[in-house]
């Protein structure tokens, strides 16, 4: 299942990224007068349209299927230790404590699966060809925005580091 939201999240990408393409084709067939391809690059526009609405939806479907096995799992290997836990530990930590750590741990595992996994490997997809896209079409303006995506990395590790403090801070409250 992990393959084939993958699989579908790159499809969905790939499909991202070839339609301004296509789009802009069809906007200099327009301005140029050649009207006879543009209603196959229409046509074409339309397909990746539908690809990408029908992937999107799979992805779905897929990252929900296997956040739920995911969960049960975990839930399933859980109990068995709670089983296996001496009665000491049992005696000294609260029924509720225990419970909380369970389910808001499965369920963090759950979300990540669900979403942040799909969103990740859909965002360093997009990244990866949107700058070979801009290559193609002009180094140069490449360079000049490789510029600003650095100045962006380093306001984001500062930023992740404050917020990693503050996480930590969130997880030890629950």
């Amino acid at each position: 299942l992990l393959y084939l939201m993958v699989f579908t999240v790159a499809l969905v990408t790939v499909m991202s990224l070839c339609f301004p393409a296509l789009q802009g084709e069809v906007i200099d067939r327009i301005t140029k007068r050649e009207w006879a391809e543009v209603p196959r690059l229409i046509a074409a526009m339309l397909a990746v349209i539908a690809v990408n609405v029908v992937g999107t939806f799979g992805q779905a479907l897929i990252s929900a299927f296997l956040s739920q096995n995911i969960v049960r799992r975990l839930r399933q290997d859980l109990f068995e230790k709670i089983v296996r836990l001496p009665i000491q530990y049992v005696d000294t930590h609260s029924n509720g404590d225990i419970m909380s750590r369970m389910t808001n741990d499965v369920e963090n595992i759950s979300m990540t699966v669900s979403q942040s996994l799909g969103n990740l490997i859909s965002g360093v997809l997009t990244v990866v060809g949107t700058v070979a896209i801009m290559l193609w079409y002009c180094w140069q303006l490449t360079l000049v925005t490789m510029f600003t995506v650095v100045l962006t990395v380093l306001v984001t590790k500062k930023l992740s580091g404050i917020m990693r403090r503050v996480y930590r801070r969130r997880s030890q409250v629950l």
